[in-house]
């Protein structure tokens, strides 16, 4: 256990304003993540989606791929509710997407790739 008290803030996406535009959507028609206050970064252009209170995604207008960033990154993991609303959103707006359940730890996962190409795992505590 670690005696910071660490978790995950938010996650960032930098990516032309038109991957932007989609990546928001997509968020807003799967998750219901809304777009709310961001304070003034020195003109660079961007929003922030909120689930409730929080805003959990930073999108940030950047057009052109920063060559001397890399690393290792996989995917973002969220915990969600109502598997089944999500599975009907995803179906609707025609976005494919894989399910595994996970019975040791009582969850059943869905993965896909939002717009801006980040994998995206979705955790739901299965109650059947």
């Amino acid at each position: 256990m670690s005696d910071t008290n660490a978790f995950i803030h938010h996650i960032a996406i930098a990516a032309p304003a038109e991957v932007l535009k989609e990546v928001a959507i997509f968020y807003d028609r799967i998750l219901g993540l809304k777009p709310g206050y961001r304070p003034n970064f020195g003109g660079v252009k961007g929003q922030w989606l909120y689930s409730g209170e929080n805003p959990i995604i930073h999108l940030m207008e950047n057009s052109s791929r920063d060559e001397t960033r890399s690393g290792y990154f996989d995917h973002v993991a969220l915990r969600c509710d109502n598997l089944g609303d999500v599975i009907s959103k995803l179906e609707s707006n025609n976005i494919k997407y894989g399910q595994i359940e996970m019975q040791d730890l009582n969850q059943v996962q869905l993965f896909m790739k939002d717009p801006s190409g980040t994998m995206l795992e979705l955790n739901f505590e299965n109650k059947v």
